[in-house]
């Protein structure tokens, strides 16, 4: 072996030729870097759609969570719209006279208007009222409210039956109208004896003539019981005609006094008495006599008995504003004591049982 490592017996410098690696190609392998690069944007893809799906559930938790934040029970005070109000309508104005000596003045509305569940228009009034009644502010039925008939009369349509606050009983309850009234169809007195009549009303009609209980034809009333109105009269009244003819200056009246003014809002038991022995006729208010009036007799005619109108000068008229009941008719004519008694009870009992009746408890 040579000093330099060499094999003995090696020609040239060093001997015999050193073993080098392998060449290879000296540029960047292109293949390898694509793919590479490849892998790394669908990385990139995958982790932009996991963070905008993240996003976007974020997003809709976050709108969803508004909302129910925002809403609130259906129910909750306050939130609901209130009901209509409506007001109960007032009787329309007449041009037609009422059957007095004077013509009466045409219907009003109601003196003042209260809340209530029907919503309708009443008027209020002082608070006395005839034993076991009491006062009220006004019918509690509503004007179109469906009528059930009373034995033998006929009802106009909008006339109703029903309770009325304050008073015991059923009441026919009125407003005014043209087609406001009961009907029997048939004269129920007669008028050539003595009889009775007697009902307990409350008026809410600040003006004009008002019929509580008459009876008469096509022309004209034989009786007539109810508020007279004109100029500064204004009392309660029974009348009656005593010929035919169909003229006021047939016509004779017992008037209330000044302490038994025909007011409005409280309830009154009137009762008109005709005595054909005595030729006379009287007028009580709430039980008491009011006056007494000289009559020759009261003429008989083949008209129906009315409640809440008047047949005055072949036309209807003075229809009643209000409610009425205890209305009764005696075929006789009743003496102070049994009037008297009549108030007692509220107008519901005389001691002498009622030819007819309606509108009792």
């Amino acid at each position: 072996m040579t000093a330099d490592g060499g094999t003995p017996g090696s020609g040239g410098f060093g001997g015999g030729p050193h073993q080098l690696p392998p060449v290879t190609g000296g540029g960047p392998d292109w293949a390898a870097l694509a793919e590479a690069n490849e892998r790394e944007h669908r990385r990139r893809r995958l982790r932009l759609r996991i963070g905008a799906g993240a996003l976007g559930v974020a997003l809709i938790g976050g709108l969803v969570a508004a909302a129910v934040a925002l809403s609130g029970p259906s129910d909750r005070p306050g939130t609901g719209s209130a009901p209509a109000v409506t007001a109960q309508p007032d009787g329309p104005a007449s041009d037609s006279p009422g059957p007095s000596d004077s013509a009466s003045a045409s219907p009003s509305p109601s003196a003042s208007a209260s809340a209530s569940p029907s919503g309708s228009a009443q008027p209020s009034g002082p608070a006395s009222a005839p034993a076991g009644a009491k006062s009220t502010d006004g019918p509690a039925a509503p004007p179109n409210a469906p009528a059930p008939t009373l034995p033998g009369l006929t009802l106009g349509g909008s006339a109703s039956v029903g309770s009325t606050a304050g008073h015991t009983g059923p009441t026919l309850v009125l407003h005014g109208f043209a087609d406001g009234w009961a009907d029997s169809g048939s004269p129920v007195v007669d008028t050539s004896r003595s009889f009775t009549v007697s009902a307990v009303v409350r008026n809410n009609a600040p003006t004009g003539g008002r019929a509580v209980v008459s009876q008469g034809s096509d022309s004209y009333y034989s009786f007539y019981l109810g508020r007279d109105d004109w100029g500064t009269h204004n009392q309660w009244v029974f009348k009656v005609q005593t010929a035919a003819g169909a003229q006021d200056n047939t016509t004779y009246q017992a008037f209330s006094t000044a302490a038994g003014a025909a007011t409005t809002g409280r309830w009154t038991l009137l009762t008109g008495v005709y005595d054909a022995g005595a030729k006379k006729i009287t007028l009580y208010v709430d039980g008491v006599l009011q006056q007494t009036t000289a009559v020759q007799g009261v003429w008989q005619t083949t008209g129906g008995l009315q409640l809440g109108r008047v047949r005055y000068k072949n036309t209807w008229s003075d229809f009643w504003d209000g409610a009425i009941s205890d209305v009764q008719v005696w075929n006789q004519a009743l003496p102070a004591t049994a009037v008297a008694q009549l108030n007692g009870s509220g107008g519901t009992s005389a001691g002498t049982a009622a030819e007819r009746a309606w509108l009792l408890p």
